[in-house]
């Protein structure tokens, strides 16, 4: 079962890789089933980055409601309680840590060391 998993993530990671190679050498935008994926190496890490900023952002939303459901929802139970309580803290800190992370490579790149925006 295990060497089957790493059998199928190598192949995908080829698959990936031979997929990205590609597009880099057409120069231009591909088409897939999912959109356009941009061949430009700043728009690909450009689009990576939203989305995974989105996706974050997402997870800790959704962390914080199932921490608040935990903490409505515990009957006076002090362990559900603090369980809820505990898993509000750490969806917040956790977004906390993504907001100041892109601020400071906003800072740094752009502001700091000149970089362009696009």
């Amino acid at each position: 079962m295990r060497r089957s998993i790493k059998t199928l993530l190598f192949l995908a990671f080829v698959f990936v890789f031979f997929l990205i190679s590609t597009a880099l050498a057409l120069a231009k935008p591909v088409e897939t089933g999912l959109g356009t994926v941009e061949t430009d190496p700043k728009a690909l890490v450009n689009a990576i980055l939203r989305i995974a900023l989105g996706v974050a952002g997402g997870v800790a939303f959704l962390m914080i409601v199932y921490g608040g459901f935990k903490l409505a929802f515990s009957k006076g139970d002090p362990e559900a309680v603090q369980e809820g309580r505990e898993k509000i803290t750490s969806a917040i800190i956790g977004l906390l840590i993504i907001i100041f992370s892109v601020f400071l490579l906003r800072l740094i790149g752009i502001d700091i060391l000149g970089l362009p925006l696009e």
